[in-house]
């Protein structure tokens, strides 16, 4: 039933499968019954041999008349020597076995008599005349007072042998031995005749099969041949279809037509969509060939209509940073990120700020197949950005000038009290004067935290180990505090360098570690600790304190310029700690309980080479 299909019609591969299936059945069946016969007719040989072997024992059985040892007695050689003995019973028992071979030519006939140890076989031979091989039959026969059959191979030189005891008076005197070498007689020719037969028919049988696959398989080859060339077309023209074929190869054929109208559809879709898509992206395949270029890509990086299949340094200008980044991914074998860089535009009227990053393209097994870069314009965006910041400062600047009043008033306040009692009592007192000092050094810090809030120094970044840059900062910031507070590292090794300005890292740091000093008046523990997210690819310091805490409803205010807890806090230091964070492209988060502490969080960018 599976194999009838449509119009009661035999797919192709099903009648080769039925007649291959029936071809080697009736092989093996054939040749399995013609085995049987062959096996069969040689031990119908061997039997026929047998049967005259044993008929050749009885004759030579019935020659010879009574004993051997009533023999001798007879011929008065009893007490003659063995030699003498062997003789006599030679000349008689050659007679009887020459008697034997007029009727049976092939048999080779002979008496073994124990008393004398001697195997007469027709000849003069009368010494040690038989190989162990024939001892051990004749031994087995004396012993056991039975017949022994042996048959010695049934290839060329093999002999069938029958061994009979010869009893006399009741008493086992020898064994005849009547064997028959198979190359003496007609077997071989016989066996071979049947052999000859039963392979001319296999033969026969194994040539019809062939010629007949044979014929099936060359329809099945023109018609996959037809199947290749209509492939072939089909890479260089998708739309084209194949024509039908019968059978299986024809569900081929359909499958290959639907197959090529799928990714016809797909290629359209996908040449829409990157038609459509802002960024800039290019394909290349490990050789360096373009495979991929949708229209940004042409426009960014100044690409000729036709590159498909064009090397990349051929089309790209010479120095062009995006030929230099897919040259450093191919040969490194590894993917960039988010890389910024200023492309002059063209004509050199303006600067375009681009984004780009590489990727590499991995098939099955992670084998490399190519590389995907791509570039994002983010002139606009950075535009924005710059004025959304500027804007920013202007809004901020009225709570600026508001805290800058309020923070230089107070010392002012008190420098102008103790100036005014000066006036009344016409001498400072040394009380007074250690006030105004410390409230001179206050409008010195504000002053100088506020430049730096203003106009932050330009960052210098360098590739820096962050555990090492943490331990010179608690280092110093454990001298200067000694005994008020416990300092705790857990600092995770082997975590990849970060690129920042070291100093104002340290400025970081200094600020958040003091504000936690701050948050414990009567002592405490500060954890730093370090780790990297693999997620985000940064690097993250975290400052733990087991201080005050602060309230939920102040947390989103903490980086405000003037915001502070403390009475005598300026309310800059997490302010420029953010500013400085901001800057190195990352970001800070603060958690906080009260009554537990606050923990200050960190992330920082890796050092990425190039």
């Amino acid at each position: 039933m599976g194999l009838i299909m449509s119009g009661n019609k035999i797919f192709f591969g099903n009648r080769i499968l039925i007649f291959v299936v029936l071809l080697l059945m009736l092989t093996v069946l054939l040749t399995v019954y013609l085995m049987s016969i062959i096996r069969n007719s040689e031990l119908s040989l061997l039997e026929h041999q047998k049967a005259r072997l044993n008929q050749a024992a009885y004759i030579f059985d019935q020659h010879v008349e009574g004993g051997l040892k009533d023999y001798l007695i007879k011929q008065q050689a009893q007490n003659k020597s063995r030699e003498q003995q062997i003789s006599i019973l030679a000349e008689y028992l050659n007679r009887v076995i020459d008697d034997v071979h007029r009727e049976y030519p092939e048999v080779h006939i002979g008496l073994y008599y124990s008393d004398l140890d001697v195997f007469f076989d027709g000849t003069q031979r009368l010494g040690e005349n038989y190989s162990m091989r024939r001892k051990k039959a004749f031994d087995a026969v004396l012993d056991n007072k039975t017949p022994l059959t042996q048959n010695l191979g049934e290839e060329e030189g093999g002999v069938v042998e029958i061994y009979k005891p010869f009893t006399r008076n009741g008493r086992v005197e020898g064994v005849i031995r009547s064997a028959e070498y198979l190359g003496e007689t007609s077997f071989y020719v016989k066996r071979r005749e049947i052999e000859y037969t039963v392979y001319s028919i296999i033969a026969f049988v194994i040539v019809t099969g062939i010629f007949g696959s044979v014929l099936i398989f060359r329809q099945l080859v023109n018609q996959v041949e037809n199947i290749k060339d209509g492939v072939k077309l089909l890479e260089k023209d998708l739309s084209l279809t194949l024509p039908p074929a019968p059978g299986e190869l024809g569900e081929i054929v359909n499958a290959i037509n639907g197959f090529a109208h799928k990714i016809a559809d797909l290629n359209l879709y996908n040449e829409t969509m990157l038609a459509t898509i802002d960024d800039a992206i290019l394909v290349v395949d490990v050789h360096g060939k373009v495979m991929i270029a949708n229209n940004m890509a042409h426009k960014l990086m100044q690409l000729p209509e036709n590159c498909r299949d064009r090397d990349y340094r051929e089309l790209l200008p010479a120095g062009s940073p995006f030929a230099e980044l897919i040259n450093k991914t191919l040969a490194e074998k590894r993917n960039y990120k988010d890389l910024h860089i200023s492309l002059a535009a063209n004509g050199n009227h303006h600067t375009m700020e681009l984004l780009i990053s590489a990727s590499l393209l991995l098939g099955t097994r992670n084998r490399q197949i190519g590389m995907v870069l791509l570039c994002r314009d983010i002139t606009e965006r950075m535009r924005l950005r710059e004025k959304a910041q500027r804007q920013e400062r202007l809004a901020s600047l009225g709570k600026l000038v508001t805290g800058v009043a309020h923070e230089i008033r107070n010392p002012l306040t008190s420098i102008s009290v103790y100036i005014q009692h000066w006036q009344n009592q016409n001498a400072p007192n040394p009380r007074s004067l250690a006030t105004i000092h410390r409230e001179v050094a206050r409008l010195d810090a504000i002053v100088d935290q506020l430049l730096y809030f203003a106009k932050p120094a330009e960052a210098r970044f360098v590739k820096k180990d962050i555990n090492s840059l943490i331990d010179e900062v608690l280092g110093f910031f454990n001298e200067i505090h000694q005994g008020k507070f416990s300092l705790i590292r857990n600092l995770e090794r082997n975590i990849p360098p970060v690129w920042v300005d070291p100093e104002q890292i340290e400025r970081v740091l200094v600020n958040i570690l003091f504000n936690a000093l701050q948050a414990m008046p009567e002592g405490g523990s500060i954890t730093v600790s370090t780790g990297f997210d693999a997620d985000s690819e940064l690097v993250w310091v975290a400052v733990e304190d087991t201080g005050r805490g602060i309230p939920q409803e102040h947390l989103n205010r903490v980086f405000d310029p003037f915001y502070s807890t403390r009475p005598k806090g300026t309310g800059l230091g997490l302010a420029i700690a953010h500013e400085i964070i901001q800057v190195h492209e990352g970001h800070i988060e603060v958690e906080s309980e009260v009554g537990k502490g606050t923990k200050f969080t960190f992330y920082l960018k890796t050092w990425e080479e190039g």
